[in-house]
């Protein structure tokens, strides 16, 4: 039961969600912000669940009307979810739109999720904020979830009620990857970067082993950042076939961004050769490598093409 890992995992969280619900006084806007975390998704169709379900408790999670839910076939509960690619203002219009017309469900409430709401655009979020402001109905609820509140409108946070999520503990998913047969340093890559065991990543698996190379090859060559559009075009771009080379390129920046995080952090794992790469980074101001590969991570949502991508990174270096 996700009730239940709830309140194993997230004491706080449950025990503001479960007052809500009994003493009658959900909010119509939640914000559950906090690290990656899928217990975030699970509690949100719970909260969905226990809304439409209308007992005042935790919903049982069980009946036909919970499953129908979690399986995404109520009709009045939608959920957004921008993770593989932006949320478009068209995406936002849609769940407008039905959110004005009646309810199509007997409970007559209606709840939308929108995940990862921090990747929607400026235009869809004020589409958004005037619909939270003007509802067309008292029967309609919005649960936000993103791993990034600090990208968010200030006028979105705060017409929400905030529910943190703690910062997930990885150490499980490290030890399954160790398992698998991955060293130290790629299960702790792996484990933050995928936040989930791949049961069919193989230790060889050509795109990340490819890209997790080349990370290191340009961190030893920040010192000749001349020979970084070199390494990208003449080295990078071909050490692909067609079909690898875009998730080469998302673990390359996933990698990139964990390591430069650690780097700033001064945490990360325990490992000489890790922490080497790690210092390699601070000696060249990983705060501003930091904001240029957060940056394109971010392009890679609106589906850039990943080699001119690249070569805004090299000019950026350049610059």
């Amino acid at each position: 039961m996700i009730k239940d890992e709830l309140r194993e995992k997230e004491p706080i969280a449950y025990r503001s969600l479960h007052n809500a619900l009994k003493e009658g006084r959900v909010a119509h806007s939640y914000l559950f912000s906090g690290e990656y975390h899928p217990l975030k998704k699970e509690t949100a169709i719970l909260l969905a669940q226990s809304i439409i379900e209308g007992k005042r408790d935790f919903a049982c999670e069980e009946c036909r009307t919970c499953q129908r839910i979690r399986n995404g076939e109520y009709l009045d509960v939608i959920m957004i979810d921008g993770y593989d690619a932006s949320i478009k203002t068209d995406m936002i219009d849609d769940l407008l739109v039905r959110f004005s017309q009646t309810a199509l469900e007997e409970s007559g409430k209606k709840v939308y999720i929108i995940a990862n709401v921090n990747n929607a655009s400026v235009k869809s979020l004020n589409s958004l904020l005037k619909f939270m402001e003007e509802p067309s109905s008292e029967n309609i609820y919005g649960i936000f979830i993103t791993d990034r509140k600090d990208d968010l409108l200030s006028t979105v946070v705060s017409r929400c009620q905030e529910i943190p999520f703690r910062q997930r503990e990885y150490s499980h998913l490290i030890s399954r990857y160790m398992e698998k047969g991955f060293d130290d340093v790629d299960a702790y890559l792996l484990s933050n970067i995928l936040h989930e065991f791949k049961e069919d990543m193989e230790v060889n698996d050509p795109a990340y082993v490819n890209a997790r190379e080349y990370v290191y090859k340009m961190i030893d060559h920040l010192d000749e950042r001349e020979y970084i559009p070199v390494l990208f075009s003449q080295e990078f771009y071909r050490s692909s076939k067609n079909e690898e080379f875009k998730k080469s390129c998302d673990y390359f920046l996933d990698i990139m961004v964990k390591m430069l995080e650690d780097a700033l952090s001064l945490k990360g794992l325990d490992d000489g050769g890790y922490q080497q790469k790690c210092a390699a980074l601070r000696d060249h101001d990983a705060a501003k490598l930091l904001e240029i590969f957060e940056e394109a991570k971010d392009k890679c949502l609106y589906n850039a093409e990943r080699r001119l991508l690249f070569d805004g990174i090299a000019f950026s270096l350049l610059s």
